[in-house]
């Protein structure tokens, strides 16, 4: 294969891996939900991810200038990257698209992650620690009444 050929080849390959981060930076932002029934599939969430994917097809080119030899393609690249990284930006600072249902589905994986967080830090400070034992009991009770709306709704 000639040397456009291969050029084009990664191209592709980076839409390809974008395509492929997407989904994984969407999973990996639920990493800090404490229980698994506390995930709920979100926009907020959609937005971070494709905000974390909008840098990566960035600095790809930028990184590995022999592989992406094309600078037309890396304008293209760089350009289309930006208006995405800027889109979900606005998106999110907006609150785009969000209503209750997405405000719901939205803050329970949020408050899931104080509780894990206040659950498995390594805490010592008698002040910290009863901030925590509070930021549990009102987190808790705040996902159970979102889980009871989301069930009405």
């Amino acid at each position: 294969m000639d040397k456009h050929g291969n050029a084009n080849s990664s191209y592709r390959n980076l839409l390809l891996m974008g395509l492929v981060h997407l989904p994984l930076m969407y999973a990996i932002m639920f990493t800090m939900v404490y229980s698994m029934s506390e995930v709920f599939h979100n926009l907020n969430t959609l937005y971070m991810a494709g905000m974390m994917v909008a840098p990566m097809l960035v600095l790809m080119p930028l990184l590995m200038k022999r592989m992406y030899p094309d600078r037309k393609l890396n304008i293209i690249v760089y350009a289309s990257s930006l208006i995405l990284f800027i889109a979900l930006f606005i998106f999110m600072r907006d609150q785009t698209f969000i209503g209750d249902k997405q405000f719901l589905r939205s803050m329970i994986p949020h408050h899931s992650g104080a509780v894990l967080m206040c659950e498995r830090a390594k805490l010592q400070d008698p002040e910290v620690l009863n901030l925590c034992q509070k930021i549990i009991a009102g987190q808790k009770a705040e996902i159970a009444q979102m889980t009871d709306i989301l069930g009405r709704m």
